[in-house]
């Protein structure tokens, strides 16, 4: 599933941290904006998981502080 979760573009590659046993799978958006929670759930369901009912929305990374 985090495999799937790191094809779409706007996901934060190494944020991806899924969890087999409560079957949840949490990442950062380089842009909240851009986050289509239907191609989330269309990437999963792709990749064989049937189950997706639920999705929280997004969190950005943090930005970095002002010089």
């Amino acid at each position: 599933m985090a495999a799937a979760v790191a094809t779409l573009p706007w996901v934060e590659p190494d944020s991806i941290f899924a969890d087999r046993k409560t079957r949840q799978v949490r990442f950062a958006v380089t842009d909240i904006a851009a986050f289509d929670e239907d191609a989330v759930k269309d990437v999963i369901r792709r990749a064989g998981y049937r189950g997706a009912r639920r999705l929280v929305g997004p969190t950005a990374p943090p930005k970095e502080p002002p010089p």
